[in-house]
């Protein structure tokens, strides 16, 4: 199965399949706006420009904080990581997932001198740390939001669905620190002090997001309850984390979408904002894709013509 995926018919299947699901997720968009009103979306948008302004803080929180580990990593200038960076966000969330880091390190063995080793290491664990600080941000994320009773869904779920979420979130998070520890010197090329702090680092990162997120939409409806934001927060998170599948963001949406009947707030205002964010982050992963690739050919340019004359 694994060499029929390998073949060009494979790949083109693959391709179609991936197509259709993405066609899929929009006709559910499409469906549940339709449902709400359109006119009624379009009239509750954003029009705070504090919405904005958050959407702006979390859109570059991913590469700016990456910028300053590779900085420490590489010995490289903060500001000239950066832009890759941001076209790493875009090829993972918009291409394909790990793209990104592929394309991370072709540009890397260019613009460093680093030896390639040790740039497919520090990739490599930078890669993991981010994605074990993701699956605990998540689950303590859920735990809390369970446990202080402010998941939404409890109800729809069933009482006793509580301790069975928490108690799985504990032995999953027990379990990843066990592993981790146990086997972090064969997983792991940084030191450990490194492995540490870089996990900090993103765990941190994630929790700041989760705020971030929050205040945001806050600040559009700040009549609704907690419980409403914890819950679309957790749905959507969770939902984002959905291993091998094109466009999580969009199936999000869609979930989130699905359950507005459940909230005491305005469906149409929770959908603008989902709408904006989702419209906003394509359009600027395009230009500034394009932007930062242009630029950096330019100065690339300019770089070997003064080489050239030397």
């Amino acid at each position: 199965m694994i060499r029929w995926l390998r073949t060009p018919l494979g790949r083109q299947v693959q391709k179609a399949l991936r197509g259709l699901f993405v066609a899929g997720v929009l006709a559910w968009l499409v469906y549940q706006l339709s449902h709400i009103g359109w006119k009624e979306v379009y009239a509750s948008l954003p029009r705070t420009p504090w919405f904005y302004v958050l959407w702006l803080v979390l859109y570059f929180l991913l590469p700016a904080t990456e910028a300053g580990i590779y900085r420490a990593l590489w010995q490289i200038r903060w500001g000239q990581v950066f832009p890759v960076l941001v076209r790493k966000r875009v090829l993972n969330t918009d291409v394909l997932g790990y793209s990104g880091e592929v394309y991370l390190y072709l540009w890397a063995r260019r613009h460093t001198d680093q030896p390639d080793g040790h740039l497919l290491r520090t990739i490599k664990d930078n890669t993991i740390l981010s994605s074990v600080a993701s699956t605990v941000a998540v689950i303590l994320l859920v735990a809390v939001v369970i446990l202080t009773g402010q998941f939404a869904l409890i109800e729809w779920l069933g009482a006793t669905a509580d301790p069975l979420y928490v108690a799985t979130g504990t032995l999953a998070v027990g379990t990843l620190g066990v592993l981790g520890i146990r086997f972090r010197r064969a997983i792991f090329h940084l030191p450990e002090h490194l492995v540490v702090t870089l996990l900090s680092v993103h765990v941190l990162r994630f929790f700041a997001m989760y705020v971030l997120q929050v205040l945001q939409w806050w600040v559009v409806l700040p009549e609704a309850p907690f419980r409403v934001w914890a819950t679309i927060l957790v749905v959507g998170t969770v939902t984002n984390r959905i291993p091998f599948l094109p466009a999580t963001d969009l199936l999000a949406m869609g979930a989130v979408l699905g359950m507005t009947s459940l909230f005491e707030a305005s469906a149409a205002v929770i959908a603008g904002m989902l709408v904006v964010r989702s419209v906003l982050d394509r359009v600027l992963n395009a230009v500034l894709f394009g932007l930062t690739t242009w630029l950096e050919q330019r100065l690339d340019g300019k770089e070997r013509s003064v080489t050239s004359l030397e």
